[in-house]
């Protein structure tokens, strides 16, 4: 599951070729360290600034080891990706390299030895300072083990239109929930959409109906949720409900057919007031400057009083999704490629592709302002608000999926929510 905007599908006849191709390049039936190549299966899109760095540095590292080679294979459809990832798995076939979340799913791989100890080869080459703490934080398994690698720092931001909030007579930004709930009537009122939302995809009702839970619990609630100690119908529960209920009547019409660029345009063309999105859509909101426009700001989280759980500078920040090393392929070659990528990962990332790295860049002379700021607010994160849809098992995701979408067109009631998903989370303890 994603930590953010789902790129668009592939094509069905380039997703199979690729797919089939698979098979025949990677997987524990031929070890990469017959060669030096290494394979890696990822689910992030080519153009993907992470990707053109990994690019540009191992062509740097190329150049001093001849004979190396940095194999990847796209899959960018994360249905795709994931279902290929499952045959790769269960038909003892993975490639050296492959990404994942740390879901349910993954924390089962761990369990089942298909991965190396990432927690481990950041000691030993004495990297784990390196990182930011969310991106070492992030990925960890609830044992407090690291098994996947991850390359962004992503934060999770309001952004909005300074002219609509002009025409609402807003003069700042909200800081509390009562502010930003006050705004919203306003903005509509004022004749903007006052959110944009991405509905098809899902995961920002999962945002929504995490923030208020977080504010007062910490990350506690969604743990006890997923573990069955606690009910969707508890009090917090029920408060994280009716907020994103509260909040959906302020989405613009049929959004949930609304994807991630649909959603993005109608901010952009300035129809809607805001939208909740991720740091890795920040080429889209910059002029040639690589600053955000002169009429776009943002903000985070907002609180709900003094007596909250977690900080102001407290919210949705993550490392999206990570890269495992499949058990017995950290050969002589990867560990080597490896220690050089960690040590020039970060000011690539960072200045030549404007990409917000996992790795500490060394210098920032070469970035925007906005970046530089950025940073700053994801090395000010004590406490990250989990995700939902990473948190919870694939299935019930799946339900509170639908469940929202159903409440939030009144087909719906609050009542089959909180069992269906209840039930769901019931079901994946059971299985195990």
């Amino acid at each position: 599951m994603r930590s953010g905007k789902v790129v668009k599908a592939l094509s069905i006849v380039a997703s199979v070729a690729m797919l089939a191709g698979m098979s025949a390049c990677g997987g524990n039936a031929k070890s990469s360290s017959d060669s030096n190549t290494i394979t890696w299966l990822s689910a992030r899109p080519a153009s993907e600034g992470t990707i053109k760095s990994i690019n540009a540095i191992a062509k740097e590292y190329a150049k001093k080891h001849p004979g190396f080679k940095l194999q990847f294979q796209n899959i960018s459809d994360r249905n795709s990706y994931n279902q290929k990832l499952k045959v790769l798995a269960s038909s003892n076939q993975l490639p050296d390299m492959w990404d994942a979340d740390p879901d349910p799913y993954f924390k089962q791989l761990v369990s089942n030895g298909k991965t190396e100890d990432i927690g481990a080869l950041y000691k030993e080459l004495g990297v784990q300072n390196k990182f930011y703490k969310i991106s070492t934080d992030y990925p960890k398994l609830d044992d407090g083990s690291l098994h996947l690698i991850t390359l962004s720092a992503n934060a999770e931001y309001f952004f909005y239109n300074k002219d609509a909030f002009k025409a609402a007579n807003i003069t700042e930004a909200p800081t509390t929930f009562d502010e930003f709930l006050q705004d919203l009537p306003k903005l509509k009122q004022a004749g903007y959409t006052p959110l944009a939302v991405d509905g098809k995809d899902q995961w920002p009702f999962y945002r929504y109906l995490g923030m208020l839970p977080f504010r007062e619990t910490g990350n506690t609630y969604l743990d006890q949720l997923k573990d069955g100690k606690v009910s969707m119908g508890n009090p917090t529960g029920k408060e994280a409900i009716e907020f994103l209920k509260n909040v959906s009547q302020y989405f613009q019409e049929g959004f949930t057919n609304t994807d991630a660029t649909a959603s993005l345009n109608l901010f952009k063309s300035k129809k809607a007031a805001m939208t909740y999105d991720g740091t890795w859509d920040l080429p889209e909101l910059v002029g040639p400057d690589g600053n955000l426009k002169s009429d776009i700001g943002y903000f985070r989280m907002p609180i709900l009083s003094s007596k909250d759980k977690t900080k102001p500078t407290d919210f949705f920040a993550n490392s999206g999704i990570g890269t495992a090393i499949s058990k017995g392929k950290l050969t002589p070659t990867l560990k080597d490629f490896l220690k050089y990528f960690f040590k020039n990962y970060g000011d690539v990332a960072f200045n030549k592709y404007a990409t917000i790295p996992s790795v500490k860049p060394d210098t920032e002379s070469g970035a925007p302002q906005v970046y530089r700021d950025i940073l700053k607010d994801i090395a000010g994160v004590n406490t990250y608000a989990k995700v939902w849809d990473v948190q919870l098992d694939s299935n019930t995701t799946s339900v509170l999926g639908r469940q929202c979408q159903s409440l939030l067109v009144n087909q719906g009631n609050e009542a089959t929510f909180i069992s269906s998903v209840d039930q769901a989370i019931k079901q994946n303890k059971e299985s195990k």
